[in-house]
C-alpha cells in the first residue's frame, strides 16, 4: 500500500473518530467532555449512562448504514459503468422499503390496537425487518433486470426501468402508508425519511449478517470487479464470467442496500455520492476505492445525523433528509456533466 494512500486511510478514520465523540458528545442535550469520559468508567453517572444507551447504537447504526450504503454504490456504478447509478435510483430502496410497508401493515391489521410508545416503536419484529427488507430490495433486483433484458443487459436500460420502478414503487408505498392509523402513519413516515431517532442496536444486530456477507461476496468478487469496469468483452478477455459475475455482484450489492434500508429506511444520495467522493481521493484502484467507500460512507452518515441533531436542536432532521439536501444538487451537477460529454 502506498504511503500516501495509508496516510489518507488514516485521516479518514480520524476524521470518522472525531464525529463519532462529536456524535456522543450533541444531541437533545449537550453532554461535556467529563460526561463523555465517564462512559469508560465503571460507574459513569445518568448523562453518561444515556450516551451509552442512546447516543452510542445511534452513532453505529449510522456508520454500518454509511459503509453498507458506500460500497453498494461504487459497486453499482462500476458493474453498470454508470456513475448516476445507486441504489436509490435503482429501485431496491423502493423495493425493500415496499416490503417493509406491506409487512407493517399486515402486522397492524393483525394486531390493530393502537401504539402506545409512539413513533419510536414498531409493529414488526426487528429480527424480522432485515430480511424482510432484503427480499423487497432483491424482489425489486430481479424485475429490473427482467424488464431490462433484450439480448443482454445494458447499463441505459438497467439505469432507466431501475428509475422508472422506484418512483412506481413509491406511489405505491405512499398508498399503503396512508391507509395506516393515525400512529401507524406517524411511524411509517419517520421510517420513510431515513431516521434514526430512537435506533438502537435491536435493530441494527438483525442487519449485521446479511451485510457482511454482501462485504464478504464483494472482497473476495474484487477481481471480477475490476474486470467489469469494462466492457463485457474485454471483461470475459480477463477471464471474468460476466453471466456468473454480473447477477452476483448486482445481488450483493442490493442486499447490502436493502440491508441498510432495514435499519433506519432509505437514506439517499449516499450510494451515489461516496464512489465519486472516494475516485477524488483514491484514484482508480478499486481495492483502494472499496476500502475508501467504507470510510467515507460511514463518515457521511454520522456527519449527516450530527448536523440534523445540532441544526434546530430540540427539533432532529432525519438524517435521509439530510443526505438528500446534500446530494441532490450534487446529483444535478453530475447530470449536467454527462449530457455535456454526450453532446461534446
Amino acid at each position: 500500500m502506498r504511503g500516501s494512500t495509508r496516510r489518507l486511510h488514516a485521516l479518514l478514520m480520524g476524521a470518522g473518530l472525531l464525529v463519532a465523540l462529536l456524535s456522543l458528545r450533541y444531541g437533545a442535550i449537550e453532554a461535556s467532555w467529563l460526561d463523555l469520559a465517564e462512559v469508560f468508567s465503571a460507574d459513569p453517572g445518568p448523562l453518561a449512562a444515556a450516551i451509552i444507551e442512546l447516543r452510542l447504537p445511534r452513532t453505529l447504526c449510522a456508520a454500518v448504514i454509511g459503509i453498507y450504503l458506500g460500497v453498494s454504490g461504487l459497486v453499482f456504478q462500476t458493474v453498470l459503468r454508470n456513475p448516476l447509478a445507486d441504489p436509490t435510483l435503482f429501485g431496491i430502496s423502493s423495493g425493500a422499503s415496499l416490503a417493509v410497508i406491506t409487512a407493517m401493515g399486515v402486522a397492524s391489521a393483525l394486531s390493530p390496537s393502537e401504539l402506545s410508545q409512539g413513533a419510536a416503536s414498531s409493529v414488526l419484529p426487528m429480527p424480522l425487518v432485515p430480511p424482510i427488507a432484503l427480499g423487497g430490495g432483491l424482489a425489486a433486483t430481479l424485475l429490473v433486470v427482467w424488464l431490462s433484458w433484450r439480448d443482454g443487459l445494458l447499463p441505459l436500460r438497467l439505469v432507466l426501468f431501475g428509475a422508472v420502478l422506484a418512483v412506481a414503487l413509491n406511489g405505491v408505498v405512499m398508498v399503503l402508508v396512508l391507509s395506516l392509523s393515525e400512529a401507524r402513519t406517524e411511524l411509517a413516515i419517520l421510517w420513510l425519511a431515513g431516521s434514526l431517532y430512537a435506533r438502537d442496536l435491536a435493530n441494527l444486530w438483525p442487519a449485521l449478517p446479511w451485510g457482511v456477507a454482501g462485504l464478504g461476496v464483494i472482497a473476495l468478487a474484487l477481481p471480477w470487479l475490476s474486470g467489469l469496469r469494462f466492457d463485457a468483452d474485454t471483461a470475459r478477455g480477463f477471464g471474468v464470467s460476466t453471466a456468473l459475475a454480473v447477477p452476483t455482484l448486482l445481488a450483493a450489492a442490493a442486499g447490502l442496500a436493502a440491508s441498510a434500508v432495514s435499519i433506519a429506511g432509505p437514506v439517499g444520495f449516499v450510494g451515489l455520492l461516496v464512489p465519486h467522493i472516494a475516485r477524488l481521493l483514491y484514484g482508480p484502484n478499486l481495492s483502494d476505492l472499496l476500502i475508501g467507500s467504507v470510510l467515507i460512507g460511514g463518515l457521511l452518515v454520522m456527519t449527516s445525523d450530527l448536523l440534523g441533531r445540532i441544526i434546530a436542536p430540540p427539533i432532529e432532521i432525519p438524517v435521509g433528509i439530510v443526505t438528500s439536501l446534500i446530494g441532490a444538487p450534487i446529483f444535478a451537477l453530475l447530470i449536467r456533466r454527462q449530457i455535456i460529454r454526450a453532446v461534446s
